[in-house]
């Protein structure tokens, strides 16, 4: 997968993405809309823009709002979480809640004392490809964090 990795490189120096080690910077998209960032997992880094992708499989998906960033991206060990610098994985015996409250929403994960409130996205519904679980990242992982399917997506 020479190809892949070549665009990548090229990608990275384009975008102005510092990395020791490209195999550090991810393509990841955004959840509600065209939109995708580049995240170096080792300093933190974000360049975002609405541009095409440029790795040709598939990276991750990540939920930003003014104050949090959160991704969700696949690795050999199966689906890793990217938030406030630190990476935590997924595992299926983890404690997730997800709190409905009107407009606002809450999504807590027990073991590593992660709690980010967002707002409902004003998407949900839109259209037929706009289900909750199409357009909400945390409901997404709400739901399916227990799923083999869900692993195996997430998993190199």
């Amino acid at each position: 997968m020479w190809i892949g990795s070549f665009l990548k490189k090229c990608y990275t120096r384009f975008m102005n993405i510092n990395t020791d080690n490209n195999e550090n910077v991810l393509e990841l998209f955004h959840i509600e809309i065209y939109e995708r960032c580049l995240l170096n997992i080792k300093t933190g880094e974000k360049k975002f823009d609405k541009g095409k992708w440029q790795v040709p499989y598939f990276q991750g998906l990540y939920f930003r709002d003014e104050d949090t960033f959160f991704a969700l991206y696949p690795t050999e060990n199966g689906p890793m979480m990217y938030y406030e610098g630190r990476e935590y994985p997924l595992k299926k015996d983890l404690h997730i809640r997800l709190t409905k409250m009107d407009k606002l929403r809450k999504f807590c994960i027990d073991e590593y004392h992660i709690c980010i409130q967002y707002h409902t996205s004003p998407y949900i519904g839109f259209d037929v490809w706009s289900e909750e679980e199409d357009v909400d990242l945390f409901y997404q992982i709400e739901q399916s964090y227990k799923n083999d399917d869900y692993y195996k997506k997430y998993t190199r």
